[in-house]
């Protein structure tokens, strides 16, 4: 039992990359616990959300100080307390200036658009500490097993080539060149049998699937829709089919990998209560849930890695009513001074261009999640499977609409700067 109670700073300090896996540190009495990861693998494995979340279903949640998270951090109560006295009184000086009926310039509109998100920050974030420069490295005799478990599930443990996958689809490449794609983790690949697992038995042999991970068997295919189904319609990256496992080599490394993965499974019933994905009744076979518990570095982006107790449908509507907010408060400043007319009328479309797309993308993620065709069909266009004119279809507008974004966004930040070299006399 840990000693520390886990607090909201412990919380925060998980999804920032706090605790991680490094092997010179490992203590096992196993022998070539060293050598169960493949030669490319990083130093360091850093756990995610649903890594620690995965730890403590196991009965291994790291028991560390709050003290000694906080010690890490140098953003205590009074740094966060100051800045928050500062942005409340540029506010006030705003609400003064409404008050006595005189202008507000267009660079404290977009201060206070800033300011405004600042407070749900730090109302969220008060007990966030900062993110970590070394993390808390776990060890001790059962870090061996879950870490070979957990990397399994993991993408990072996907084979990829990356001269094949930059002469696929055009999406592909795209994605491919700003290395933003869903690798097929090795637990997609690999079935455990029971028999296998049973103590006293001998050494733990699973097997390679006959199939590839894209050609899988219906149910399964159907069990790992339902996996996704939370998945935000528009986080959504493309999944590449990786090098075929049943064709490679089975190494030393990947032998044992899979002996101390089959420990862990042995070792800890919640795997098998919790992460099981789908099972084979003729044959006893094991397929296992592919989740992010590892990762090289944590992601700045909500990915399928985080921990949710709600569908990425809430995530996306959080994240597109922002946009629409950021667009509304821009708007209010509809008859402010401008100093020329086309400047004004930029500025007009530019804040209801943007709460326009905060709108549209909110309405399409409910579409998406109630009708089922329509999120399927994005899918597959990311994933590359649709014919070249759907990808035109769908490519050429979201690359317009995005960049008419980000045209918009900069455009706002610009002309607060710009206009101030033009102010009524009253502005000041």
């Amino acid at each position: 039992m840990p000693r520390h109670s886990w607090s909201l700073a412990h919380d925060f300090f998980a999804c920032t990359g706090g605790f991680a896996f490094e092997f010179d540190k490992l203590e096992s009495s196993t022998d070539g616990i060293k050598s169960f990861l493949p030669a490319d693998c990083p130093h360091r494995l850093t756990l995610t959300a649903r890594g620690v979340a995965f730890l403590s279903s196991c009965g291994r949640l790291p028991d560390v100080p709050r003290g000694d998270i906080m010690d890490k951090s140098k953003a205590n109560t009074l740094a966060k307390a100051l800045v928050i006295i500062q942005a409340s009184w540029l506010v006030i000086q705003v609400v003064g200036r409404l008050i006595a009926k005189l202008p507000v310039t267009l660079l404290e509109v977009n201060t206070i658009a800033h300011v405004l998100c600042a407070f749900l920050m730090y109302a969220m974030w008060w007990h966030k500490p900062l993110a970590p420069n070394e993390p808390f490295i776990l060890t001790g005799d059962w870090a061996g097993p879950l870490c070979a478990f957990m990397f399994m599930t993991s993408e990072m443990s996907g084979l990829v080539d990356e001269n094949a996958l930059k002469s696929q689809t055009s999406i592909k490449t795209m994605f491919a060149f700003l290395h933003l794609y869903s690798k097929t983790p090795e637990i997609e690949s690999v079935c455990f049998r029971p028999q296998s697992l049973d103590r006293g038995t001998d050494p733990p042999d699973p097997t390679l699937n006959d199939e590839t991970p894209f050609f899988l068997p219906e149910e399964l295919r159907n069990k790992r829709l339902e996996k996704t189904a939370g998945t935000a319609f528009f986080e959504r990256r493309p999944r590449v089919m990786g090098c075929e496992r049943s064709q490679q080599p089975v190494d030393h490394s990947q032998r044992r990998r899979w002996d101390l993965a089959a420990t862990a499974i042995r070792d800890y019933p919640a795997i098998l209560e919790n992460h099981v994905l789908h099972a084979h009744h003729d044959d006893g076979c094991l397929h296992f849930i592919p989740e992010e518990l590892l990762v090289a570095h944590v992601q700045n982006w909500p990915w399928d890695d985080l921990l949710r107790d709600v569908g990425g449908l809430v995530v996306g509507l959080v994240l597109w009513l922002a946009n629409f907010g950021y667009g509304a408060i821009h708007a209010a400043a509809w008859n402010d001074h401008f100093p020329t007319a086309a400047e004004k009328w930029l500025w007009r479309s530019s804040a209801v261009y943007i709460g326009f797309c905060g709108g549209l993308w909110i309405f399409l993620n409910y579409v998406a999640q109630a009708y089922r065709p329509l999120n399927e069909f994005w899918e597959k266009w990311m994933d590359g499977k649709k014919k070249g004119w759907q990808n035109m279809l769908i490519g050429v507008p979201v690359v317009i609409c995005g960049a008419s974004l980000l045209f918009a966004r900069a455009f706002l930040v610009i002309e607060a700067f710009v206009s101030v070299r033009e102010l009524p006399a009253s502005a000041y």
